[in-house]
């Protein structure tokens, strides 16, 4: 298995690594009323990837309310194509929500920046009073970009409806500048500092990000490229202890040996991610992935924090057929 090249380009980052406030983080559970209603929740949600109705049916299951302190935060790829890309992040903004950026919250931004100097290139080209107007979308005079579709294993594609995959440059297209910048500003990383519960098996830290992280690497140190894309790790050339991400899915997740390492440390650290919908729902020790590969008409997962209750609802919007291997070199 090759390891990970980074050859996508990355949309300027703004911040790396960003902590959640500390009044959106849940008190430990010890101060809630007894056999009252928990409240002040942290709910993190898997990718959503434009699937509103989705994402709005399992935030009525989680119970979800702002009002009470509930706080929601997105594991990436919020965006593209699902139906309402524009109507996902409306809601996440409404909401208050926290999120981490995703490699199809890349791609997006980066179409953006094209289809913006492409319509600068053309007005600057034109005489602008005898030639006709500039196009109202110059992503249209663009190439699509190869983000690709998976195929899912044991489910035909007759069973799914088909919508046809929403490209980058699309998205951009109907996204508006509120709604960019939004997307621009999100961290890589996202660190929440728990509050001590003996019984959580979440150990002293919570760490979301989109697709994962490498063993035995500090998080400052982690690679931007991988971080949005790792599937798996391979080990590193003469020394045992060291890896190298790897985009596609291996034998393993990148999760058994997160799990191996943190065994080994006396401060452990949970991940929540998404991102490797090929292997949906993934409960290991010390990482939860949660791209359940709602896009393809299967579920949207939710763990609820501390409590580490996983919920889930079937997929209320119209899916998309699956194309493509992830072994092919998808980019879900």
């Amino acid at each position: 298995m090759p390891p990970m090249k980074s050859s996508d380009k990355i949309f300027p980052i703004t911040t790396f690594i960003s902590d959640l406030p500390a009044d959106l983080i849940p008190p430990s559970p010890s101060s809630f009323p007894e056999n009252g209603p928990v409240s002040g929740r942290v709910v993190i949600v898997g990718d959503v990837h434009g699937m509103r109705k989705s994402l709005e049916a399992l935030l009525d299951k989680v119970g979800f309310d702002k009002s009470k302190g509930d706080h929601l935060i997105l594991v990436g790829d919020l965006v593209n194509k699902g139906p309402d890309s524009s109507g996902v992040v409306d809601l996440a903004i409404k909401l208050g929500a926290s999120a981490v950026r995703g490699n199809h919250e890349n791609a997006v931004l980066n179409a953006a920046a094209e289809i913006n100097a492409t319509r600068d290139t053309l007005l600057h080209s034109r005489n602008l009073t005898s030639s006709p107007a500039v196009p109202e979308h110059p992503a249209a005079d663009l190439p699509g970009d190869n983000v690709q579709d998976f195929e899912t294993p044991g489910k035909s594609a007759s069973t799914t409806t088909t919508t046809g995959a929403t490209t980058s440059h699309s998205t951009a297209s109907v996204l508006s500048k509120r709604q960019l910048d939004w997307l621009a500003a999100l961290p890589l990383i996202l660190r929440v500092k728990l509050p001590h519960v003996p019984t959580s098996s979440f150990g002293d830290n919570l760490i979301v990000v989109h697709a994962g992280l490498v063993p035995g690497v500090s998080l400052e140190d982690q690679d931007p490229h991988a971080v949005m894309h790792i599937r798996s790790v391979v080990r590193t050339s003469g020394d045992e202890d060291g890896f190298m991400p790897a985009e596609t899915s291996g034998e393993e997740s990148w999760v058994m040996e997160w799990d191996r390492w943190q065994d080994s440390l006396a401060s452990k650290t949970t991940v929540i991610f998404g991102h490797d919908a090929r292997r949906r729902l993934q409960l290991g020790k010390y990482a939860i992935g949660l791209d359940s590969a709602c896009l393809y008409g299967h579920q949207l997962s939710a763990d609820t924090g501390i409590e580490h209750q996983v919920i889930q609802v079937e997929c209320a919007d119209a899916s998309i057929v699956p194309t493509v291997s992830v072994n092919q070199g998808d980019k879900q």
